[in-house]
């Protein structure tokens, strides 16, 4: 058992034996901030904060449609093969799938005719230069010669430039390549499937790097929103962790259904937390007065018969429990009005804990 477990027991046990037994003062060295409550509590300074209203809007994580590329087929056929699935990562350049096409046959054909085209003009040019040098052919015979063999060559590489740009493959095959790098978020094809050119996309391609929150704003708060103001986001997946960004996007128009307006916050989410789907709080500060007032963690705030306390640590690191007033708190924090200056410090972890130890 190491000593962070045995301290968390050890203030356990103070918590319950208040129960059955008289209160009665601590002595200094329960009173201490010593190096085994160092190791269970956090200590944070008071701040000064300007007073602001935080309004809380309901979000969801979207894609970022800058990071979004839709697939569609090239060409009319049957799909071979799939070789991509919903929720799989590709990366750009990887096939999705294989179409065995009767438009890609045409190509074929005209890339055979185009390979003998070039030998036959091949072989006109060099009896041209044959004749030519023997007096027999004129150099306009030449000159046509070299023509014809310019334009069978600029055929072949037209073609073959097809045959890059859309991954065609002999035998009437062609390969839907991954345009970009991502996650495949949506596909609507199946091995024996007819497609139609130019259909509807037949995968939708998203990376993850950036996502967007978007979130809906009643008629009665839009005065409040306007873009750039900061934002913190919280998710269920991740209760204790806050996301922080900026409005981006104020899409000035109602919903007719809800009554809502929306707004965008785009997020940086390189370690792909954040999953498109996921229903997200995101609190705006607000209405800012531009009066300041010692501000903490409302984690370290105490609730006890009607009262707000705080444990509050002194310079030479003795405890001290100090009733405060509360000037308004939200789901991050509180402004003191009385009972606190900016500098002092406070336990914000496993406040409540401490504060009954103290108590016994």
């Amino acid at each position: 058992m190491n000593c962070k477990t045995i301290v968390s027991i050890s203030i356990c046990v103070l918590l319950f034996s208040g129960c059955s037994q008289k209160k009665e003062v601590k002595n200094a060295t329960e009173q201490t901030l010593n190096d085994s409550l160092k190791e269970v509590t956090s200590v944070q300074s008071v701040y000064s904060r300007p007073i602001s209203d935080e309004l809380t809007l309901n979000g969801k994580i979207d894609f970022d449609n800058d990071e979004v590329a839709q697939v569609s087929s090239m060409f009319g056929g049957s799909i071979a093969s799939v070789h991509a699935e919903l929720g799989d990562y590709v990366r750009k350049g990887s096939v999705l799938a294989v179409v065995r096409s009767g438009d890609v046959a045409s190509y074929d054909k005209e890339r055979e005719e185009a390979r003998q085209q070039l030998q036959l003009a091949q072989r006109n040019l060099n009896a041209s230069k044959e004749l030519y040098a023997s007096g027999m052919a004129s150099k306009k015979d030449l000159i046509i010669s070299k023509q014809d063999m310019a334009n069978a060559l600029a055929e072949i590489r037209r073609i073959n430039t097809i045959y890059h740009i859309y991954h065609l493959s002999p035998n009437a095959v062609y390969q839907i390549k991954a345009p970009v790098s991502g996650y495949v978020v949506q596909k609507s094809i199946n091995p024996q499937m007819q497609i139609s050119q130019n259909d509807s996309p037949v995968f939708t391609i998203s990376g993850l790097t950036n996502v967007w929150v978007i979130a809906n704003v009643y008629e009665n708060d839009i005065s409040k929103i306007h873009q750039g103001m900061p934002v913190r986001i919280t998710t269920l997946a991740y209760p204790d962790k806050e996301f922080l960004g900026k409005i981006a996007k104020v899409y000035n128009m109602l919903d007719e259904d809800n009554k809502t307006m929306q707004v965008r916050i785009t997020l940086p989410n390189r370690q792909h937390l954040l999953k498109p789907g996921m229903m997200a709080n995101v609190y705006v500060e607000c209405n800012n007065s531009g009066q300041s007032m010692p501000c903490i963690d409302q984690h370290g705030l105490i609730f006890d018969n009607g009262k707000n306390y705080v444990v509050v640590v002194k310079s030479n690191n003795k405890l001290e429990i100090r009733e405060v007033d509360v000037y308004k708190q939200n789901s991050s924090s509180a402004y003191i009005s009385r009972g606190l200056n900016v500098g002092e410090r406070i336990i914000v972890k496993n406040a409540l804990l401490v504060y009954t130890s103290l108590e016994i």
